[in-house]
This record gives C-alpha cells, structure tokens and sequence, in this order.
C-alpha cells in the first residue's frame, strides 16, 4: 500500500518538471518593465511633491511678510539682493542719526554739569538760586518748543549767567 502513493507522488513530481517553460511574451515583459519605471517614477514624484510643499510654504512667507505682492521665484536673488541692499542702507542711515544724537546728548550733558557746578557755586540765598534756575527753565522751556534757536538760548544764558554771578 505504501508504494502506491509513492508511485502516484513519483509520477507528479515527473510531470511537474516533464513540463516545458514557456517563453515569455513580449509584451508581458514590456510591461513588467513598464510596472517598475512607473513604481520608481512614482516614489519620485512623492519626494518631489514634498519639497514642492516647503518651497511653496517659503514662496508664500516670502511674498507676504516681506515683498508684499507676487513675484517670479526665478528672480529671488535680485530679489534678495535688493532687499540686503535696502537693509544696510536704512542701518547706515540710523548709525549716522544715532552719532549726531550721541554727540548731542554728551553736549548737552555737559552742559548740564557745568550749569550745576555754576548753581553750586552762587550766593548761599535760596532766592537768588530759584530765580536763576526759573528764567534758565523758562529759557530751556523756549528752546525745546522751538520759539527761539540754540544760538538765542546760549546768548540768553549767557546773560543770565552773567547778570547772576
């Protein structure tokens, strides 16, 4: 009994590779060939459609916090240069302002010692120093809103400096 399943197994086994292989069709390996390119195209295009995102997302920052309307990508660095351009432009403009306003400002304060170090040194009587601190108040006070010019305001000073020493 054994041997008969034995035989019938042989004889399967026999037919199985008894069989010739077929030769593939043309056109069957045509289009496994196609399958793959388009699988490899498609894993392409997915990166692609990544990247697209992020450039989109900077082309959409770009335009609206800073240009301000449309523009063509392929121009972004006449673009950008510009922009740099504008850029140190405007600091060099606040670095010039920014000097005058320091000089200014150290002019000013030392004019501010001297004038304390001159109240300082007036008559001990606090009515002679309240009446030269109200007129050099009124003189400043005339200055700032413009009534008079800084070669007034200095002339008048003067006076007042003098009329009290």
């Amino acid at each position: 009994m054994k041997t008969i399943p034995l035989i019938i197994l042989l004889l399967i086994a026999f037919a199985g590779f008894s069989q010739k292989k077929k030769k593939q069709d043309p056109k069957d390996i045509k289009i496994d060939s196609l399958t793959k390119v388009n699988g490899t195209l498609s894993l392409q295009l997915d990166s692609i459609s990544k990247d697209r995102k992020v450039y989109y997302g900077l082309y959409t920052t770009i335009k609206e916090k800073v240009i301000l309307h449309d523009f063509d990508p392929a121009k972004m660095p006449q673009i950008i240069d510009s922009l740099r351009a504008g850029k140190d432009a405007t600091f060099a403009g606040l670095t010039a302002a920014s000097e005058s306003l320091r000089d200014s400002l150290s002019m000013l304060t030392k004019e501010n010692t001297e004038l304390k170090a001159k109240l300082d040194t007036l008559a001990v009587g606090g009515v002679d120093k309240s009446k030269l601190v109200a007129e050099l108040k009124e003189l400043k006070g005339l200055l700032d809103s413009k009534i008079i010019t800084q070669a007034e305001f200095d002339a008048k000073k003067k006076n007042v400096m003098d009329k009290w020493q």
